[in-house]
């Protein structure tokens, strides 16, 4: 499992853990039942506090990528990622939706600035 951060960002770190992993299981290079790394490990290979894995590592388990075994360690779900992918991406485009929604853009505008965007 290969992972990057970027204190500087403004992207919270703990952000930055989960959207790697759950891309990488997504991707099938982390597979399923594979043990992830302890949090404390991973917290002294990228040299940050333990807080932001943990947090990564919740937030993984609360959105049905990882499960915990107690005393064993956090394990990639099995998933059915062709579904979970679908689902991810109508979370973001409603996302966008909404946020066109909110600064006054109708239907058509924002249909148009999607067809635009996928050209």
């Amino acid at each position: 499992m290969q992972l990057n951060v970027y204190p500087k960002s403004e992207t919270p770190l703990y952000e930055q853990l989960y959207k790697q992993i759950s891309a990488q299981i997504l991707a099938h290079k982390i597979e399923a039942h594979y043990c992830l790394p302890s949090i404390r490990v991973v917290a002294r290979e990228l040299r940050i506090s333990v807080i932001p894995v943990k947090a990564a590592y919740d937030k993984l388990e609360a959105d049905g990528y990882i499960y915990t075994v107690p005393g064993k360690g956090c394990f990639v779900n099995e998933m059915h990622t062709d579904n979970r992918k679908i689902e991810l991406a109508q979370a973001k485009v409603r996302e966008a939706i909404d946020y066109c929604r909110g600064i006054g853009l109708n239907v058509e505008e924002i249909s148009e600035i999607l067809d635009k965007t996928l050209r």
